[in-house]
């Protein structure tokens, strides 16, 4: 299949290759969703990685006992809940 546009950028899929991730320049493997301009980290060294802005449908699937918010001063705070449904808060020491 050939194109005769002389006007026709070459593009190609960048899906499950190595590279930085552009946000938090991580290595691992990963994909662009606009030709390279973006570069976004699914597996990393440390296991899958998942982004809050491209992955929302897969975080929400997940079950966790705790997890970790960071507030605007970036203080680092630890979520979960009891047995009767009361969140419990803790906050990380640094």
């Amino acid at each position: 299949m050939s194109n005769d546009n002389p006007n026709m950028i070459p593009q190609r899929a960048i899906i499950d290759e190595p590279m930085y991730d552009s946000k938090t320049g991580e290595y691992g493997k990963g994909y662009s969703p606009d030709n390279g301009k973006t570069l976004i980290v699914q597996e990393g060294p440390d296991g899958r990685h998942y982004h809050q802005e491209t992955d929302p449908e897969r975080i929400s699937e997940l079950v966790f006992d705790s997890f970790k918010l960071k507030s605007p001063n970036g203080t680092i705070w630890k979520l979960s809940i009891d047995d009767e449904g009361n969140l419990i808060k803790e906050k990380e020491e640094s």
